[in-house]
């Protein structure tokens, strides 16, 4: 039968499929697949949200959205095991769909792939392709590869860099934007799996950001997120002048569309009064740059390593309204004994010298972090001392994580010694004195009038508006008018959990 089916597409040719895109992960993941989105797409594919899959497409009937997809595609994340394990039960649900499906075609994207690559096909027979973090350009091409073949594809590039500058990229919504300014890490935590599956760190040149950024503030974006997996280590080209603007108007039609592309690529690249020279430039100084481009209101970033959170980066957020008041730093552990297992290139009391001098320089700012608990070798003291900085630094928001092995890393060398119960209860500790401390600061803001972008009608309260305040903390508002993609005053006047209430000033 299946063989049968196989002739049957192959006499017709290929037929643009529908799509079903699913992600698990980091924003860095988000971003790629908003590119896959984009890139199939412009190949005449269909993308839908994720459906029931039980029926292929032609069996739907007219109406979108009734049945199944084609294709489903799973951009994966291997930081944590917790990840993984989602997209290995998907899978296996997804190879009893393939015995009564079997054209539906199975692929994974992302790190997964970077990480255990063709051992994956064994593992699952029903997987059909698998895209690396540096071919997602590749993919409407293997798609139609493996639907006319119905053979087993990999594409997985060795070198290269995993970021896909295009003007194909969907986004969600219009105001906001990812922007990956570099990828990979050259730190040597141990517990980390990122080098192995993003590589050693690249940084776009500066000018190649300056000219994406000013292409989407041109497409109205007033708001880039910049991406990296440690973004504040980012070195790029550096450009020296005055500041240069590149905001030609938008143009409709395809043809006008592409000649502005096009002029746009040349201002940028060869802006007037601008030398290139052969030192690298850094993140303050990228931030420096972004900031003026003209229509671009809000510049946030993530995720940052404390080594490179320099008095220099404080100072330029200091400078410019325009980056937002949250900084994310991961500590991971309060304990100098674990912070060696780990190899975090710093100790406690150095973390909590940059905090304190953040705080000092940018008195708005406000501090978020990652933490690990049950790490190789966690004593009960080493959890106490990660206890006490939970209540010295007092963050506004953190995220807390029993640890898990991950082959392949150095860590993974080292005995996963703390049985799952005691790391279930640390965990549970953190949580709870990190829910008290992050209530009691976000109880702080009430009374106050902030800045807030809005970003969408709430879907629940008709006549509220849903946005974020500079320190990145979520806001519902009354507004008798549509003040979506705007900037406005907003006094705050109470909290529910973790979400903050209140009027237009």
């Amino acid at each position: 039968t299946m063989s049968n089916s196989r002739e049957k597409t192959a006499e017709k040719g290929p037929k643009k499929l529908v799509v079903c895109i699913k992600t698990f992960g980091c924003q860095m993941n988000e971003y790629d697949s908003q590119v896959a989105t984009g890139l199939l797409e412009a190949a005449g594919f269909e993308i839908v949200k994720e459906l029931p899959l039980t029926q292929p497409s032609s069996q739907r009937g007219e109406g979108k959205g009734e049945g199944g997809a084609d294709v489903i595609l799973m951009n994966t994340c291997s930081v944590r095991e917790h990840a993984e394990d989602k997209v290995y039960s998907r899978l296996g649900a997804l190879g009893k769909v393939k015995k009564t499906n079997p054209e539906l075609i199975v692929g994974l994207m992302g790190c997964m792939v970077e990480e255990h690559r063709e051992k994956l096909f064994k593992r699952f027979p029903q997987l059909d392709l698998m895209v690396g973090t540096r071919n997602i350009k590749e993919l409407p091409a293997l798609i139609e590869e493996i639907q006319k073949n119905r053979r087993q594809v990999a594409k997985i590039k060795q070198d290269g860099i995993s970021i896909e500058y295009t003007d194909l990229i969907k986004r969600e919504g219009g105001y906001h934007a990812w922007l990956p300014i570099m990828t990979g890490c050259d730190k040597v935590c141990t517990y980390c799996i990122v080098p192995i599956t993003r590589g050693s760190e690249v940084s776009m040149p500066a000018r190649e950001v300056y000219r994406e950024a000013s292409r989407l503030v041109s497409e109205g974006v007033q708001w880039i997120t910049l991406l990296g997996q440690n973004v504040n280590s980012y070195k790029g080209d550096l450009c020296h002048s005055e500041p240069f603007v590149c905001h030609p108007e938008r143009s409709e039609g395809s043809e006008a569309q592409g000649k502005l592309r096009e002029e746009s690529r040349k201002q940028i690249l060869r802006p007037e009064g601008f030398r290139m020279t052969e030192s690298s430039s850094t993140f303050p100084e990228l931030l420096k740059m972004l900031c003026q481009i003209e229509g671009l209101k809000r510049i946030s970033f993530t995720t940052s390593h404390p080594q490179d959170a320099t008095e220099e980066l404080f100072r330029v957020i200091a400078q410019n309204p325009k980056i937002s008041r949250r900084f994310h730093l991961p500590l991971q552990s309060g304990s100098n004994s674990i912070l060696k297992r780990m190899k975090r290139l710093h100790t406690y009391q150095e973390y909590k010298v940059k905090i304190d001098l953040m705080h000092k320089i940018i008195p708005d700012i406000s501090v978020t972090t990652d933490i690990i608990t049950g790490f190789s070798g966690e004593t009960e003291e080493d959890h106490q001392a990660t206890m006490r900085a939970l209540s010295e630094i007092h963050y506004d928001s953190a995220f807390i994580y029993k640890y898990s092995l991950r082959p392949g890393t150095p860590a993974g060398k080292l005995p996963d010694d703390v049985v799952r119960e005691v790391k279930e209860r640390r965990h549970e500790e953190l949580l709870t004195l990190h829910r008290k401390i992050a209530r009691a600061k976000s109880e702080q803001w009430i009374g106050k009038t902030v800045n807030v972008f809005c970003e969408e009608k709430s879907s629940k309260t008709p006549g509220h508006l849903i946005g974020r305040t500079d320190q990145d903390k979520r806001v519902v508002f009354v507004a008798g008018e549509n003040l979506v993609n705007t900037f406005v005053r907003v006094t705050l006047k109470e909290l529910h959990h973790e979400t903050l209430f209140g009027v237009l000033a």
